[in-house]
């Protein structure tokens, strides 16, 4: 269990991206004072986590519903992450918010309002955070189902990512809180670099998820076929 953890644990950080989401951060909080930016990363946290943790709950019941099969959605959430890497990898910044004038504009309107938006949602927990949490559920499941059941099989996966989630989101506000030193130590361009290569690691990730979901979409055709 402690290895599917950490199984469970290094593709959400990859996509949360911290060394991507600080940069941002300091941008839209800028013209505020520490205890500000720190008020406005506590509440990021918060939102973010509470809009994850719904949505990891609730999606699986939703994709149940719509009949949507595991591997179906292997494909489908593989290849929403590669489209989210490229765009990452060929722009400046985050998709989500890359003008600095725009960024001014939000800060200067919203105060406290841009922890929700843009920061909590779309730049914390966006579309390749929920994908990826509702992959690894859909990727963990069958093996703890069969070992605990159904109903408590799909209840220890969801906690374990949900509590994987939770420590990443975090681990992302200490960075936030203290945001300034993790600058001074790394610097912007340092920073940038690795968010860059955390993006190809994302990539990688989603090409595996593709490419076990064809696999199983074969495998069960050809079983089909021998019966």
């Amino acid at each position: 269990m402690v290895h599917d953890f950490l199984l469970i644990f290094l593709p959400l950080l990859v996509v949360i991206d911290p060394a991507g989401v600080l940069p941002l951060f300091l941008a839209l909080t800028e013209h505020y004072p520490v205890a500000t930016q720190r008020r406005i990363a506590r509440h990021a946290t918060l939102v973010a986590a509470i809009t994850a943790v719904a949505f990891l709950v609730v999606g699986q019941t939703i994709f149940t519903i719509l009949g949507v099969r595991f591997y179906d959605f292997q494909i489908a959430g593989g290849l929403l992450l590669v489209v989210l890497s490229i765009v990452d990898l060929l722009s400046p910044g985050k998709a989500a918010v890359n003008d600095q004038k725009e960024l001014r504009q939000i800060t200067d309107a919203g105060g406290l309002q841009i922890s929700v938006v843009p920061l909590a949602i779309p730049l914390i927990v966006g579309p390749a955070t929920m994908t990826t949490t509702l992959l690894l559920v859909s990727t963990y499941g069958p093996k703890y189902r069969l070992e605990y059941g159904l109903q408590m099989g799909s209840a220890v996966v969801v906690g374990m990512v949900a509590v994987a989630l939770v420590l990443n989101l975090l681990l992302l506000y200490l960075a936030m809180y203290h945001s300034q030193v993790v600058v001074k130590v790394f610097g912007r361009p340092a920073l940038s670099v690795i968010n860059k290569v955390v993006m190809i690691l994302l990539a990688a990730i989603a090409v595996s998820l593709i490419r076990r979901g064809v696999v199983g979409i074969l495998r069960s055709y050809g079983m089909a076929l021998k019966r």
